[in-house]
């Protein structure tokens, strides 16, 4: 993406370092990488499957939005 703006990008970018945004964390969940963030105490979902094997990204326990328990992820 390209800005074209006569506002100086100090001035347009400012605060977007400091916005609060999910925090992701790469664990393994039965044996294949995956990207979560934390929903509550022990719950997390998963955001994105980081996997070369095409028979896991068909597999529903892999879905991104599905939740997971933290005892089931290996960081």
């Amino acid at each position: 993406m390209i800005l074209y703006s006569i506002i100086p990008a100090e001035i347009v970018f400012n605060g977007l370092d400091d916005a609060p945004g999910a925090e992701y964390i790469e664990a393994s969940y039965k044996g294949e990488k995956v990207l979560v963030s934390r929903m509550r105490n022990s719950q997390f979902v998963i955001t994105r499957l980081l996997s070369t094997r095409p028979s896991s990204y068909l597999d529903p326990a892999f879905q991104p939005g599905s939740i997971v328990m933290e005892s089931e992820l290996i960081y």
